[in-house]
């Protein structure tokens, strides 16, 4: 088994006797062709998050580009299955408390967004023309982390483990589907095995507010925060750094202002996909903090 990987270094700690850490970055296709296996699997894990300072050129470079090059790739080689991680949002958030499906229209509403519907568009024709590509959407992931990609949930656990203020944008109950990142793995794994060619398939959890997750972790005093401040303060930051339209702080800002609710149940039935209930995964989560880093909490 192979893994490909920008700095081998951060993986340090997967070290295996079954795994090689090769080094490249996806867009170079001189570094990940030799790797495509004839007949084998790839996963397909690599993108450019969705952070404030990301640049729309590299979301698009890797998320669409460099993607779908190395679907073409593995088409050509004969791999016995390609399977894509793409995100739940693609789907687009929620209205009316309405769960959202993988039967919904793609969303487009920001450049993250777009940049991973693009690729699942181009993955579709691609599976048409026989790829056998299988694409899975975790919803809101969190869970153990590694200090080299801090997950953001989880970082918003260890705020409020060390007494940051509990903060309530537009008064915190924008409810959100969160996942443990365990139950994303074996989504994966389910997905390689048991896939429709051309399918995708939304792993979610169970969903939470901000103010509901604060409730249950801890944190210092409640600081409520408006909308409009929060969008006038966000725009002049992205002023200042001078963001691409479409990613910057205002964005995100409008992201945590949506309501983001999906259903598992196509992969729970054509997967066998069962994931942890939210309040396990947690104090998994919390656990995991106290033994690693000496972290505790929790209510």
């Amino acid at each position: 088994m192979v893994a490909l990987c920008r700095n081998p270094e951060s993986l340090a700690d997967f070290r295996h006797p079954g795994l090689r850490i090769a080094a490249g970055d996806l867009r170079d296709p001189a570094a990940w062709a030799p790797l495509v296996p004839p007949g084998g699997s790839v996963f397909h894990l690599a993108g450019v998050r969705n952070q404030p300072r990301a640049r729309v050129r590299d979301m698009e470079d890797v998320n669409v580009a460099a993607t779908l090059a190395l679907a073409r790739v593995a088409g050509e080689r004969g791999v016995a299955k390609f399977v894509h991680v793409a995100t739940a949002l693609i789907y687009g958030s929620s209205e009316a408390g309405k769960a959202r499906t993988e039967a919904d229209e793609l969303d487009f509403s920001s450049s993250y967004i777009r940049s991973k519907a693009e690729a699942v568009l181009g993955l579709r024709a691609l599976a048409r023309e026989g790829l056998p590509a299988v694409t899975v959407c975790p919803s809101i992931v969190f869970g153990p982390d590694h200090p080299s990609r801090p997950n953001r949930v989880t970082s918003e656990i260890r705020r409020l483990l060390r007494g940051g203020p509990r903060i309530w944008l537009a008064g915190g109950r924008q409810v959100r589907d969160l996942v443990f990142v365990d139950d994303v793995v074996g989504g994966l794994l389910a997905a390689e095995e048991r896939g429709g060619v051309g399918e995708e398939y939304i792993l979610g959890g169970e969903e939470i507010s901000p103010r509901e997750l604060a409730e249950r972790v801890g944190g210092g005093l409640a600081l409520p925060l408006p909308a409009g401040a929060a969008l006038g303060i966000a725009g002049i930051v992205d002023r200042l750094y001078r963001q691409d339209a479409g990613a910057g702080y205002a964005t995100a800002v409008r992201n945590l202002l949506r309501e983001w609710r999906f259903s598992s149940v196509k992969a729970r039935r054509e997967l066998g996909y069962q994931p942890l209930p939210l309040m396990e995964g947690l104090v998994r989560t919390l656990d995991w903090l106290a033994t690693h880093e000496g972290m505790k909490g929790g209510r």
